[in-house]
């Protein structure tokens, strides 16, 4: 009990810095202080990183559905009924076949 009022005393007036930390402890103590820096800095990386995973995350949904639009509508484009109606090819005088194509055979 008067040891822990000693400790107790010695702790509020500040007297534990000078009286009962030697050179060993003191270098423990920046090394712990040192991981603890350590470890609030890589939380805080974690977290940065986990926002930008996100981000990119999101950008490439974005960047996925342009990509599925875009060869959707080369698909469409490609199409014979819709070449034939382009006005290029209008003006030019080309006009889509009535009868298919003959199939040539080779034995």
């Amino acid at each position: 009990m008067n040891r822990t009022r000693g400790i107790l005393k010695n702790v509020i007036t500040g007297n534990w810095i000078s009286s009962e930390i030697n050179a060993k402890s003191l270098y423990f103590i920046f090394f712990v202080t040192f991981l603890i820096i350590l470890l609030i800095y890589n939380r805080y990386r974690a977290e940065e990183l986990i926002m930008q995973k996100r981000e990119l995350q999101d950008k490439v949904e974005i960047l996925h559905s342009k990509y599925t639009k875009m060869q959707m509508n080369s698909m469409i484009m490609g199409t014979e009924r819709t070449v034939a109606q382009d006005s290029i090819i209008i003006s030019l005088g080309l006009k889509l076949p009535e009868n298919p194509p003959s199939e040539i055979v080779i034995k």
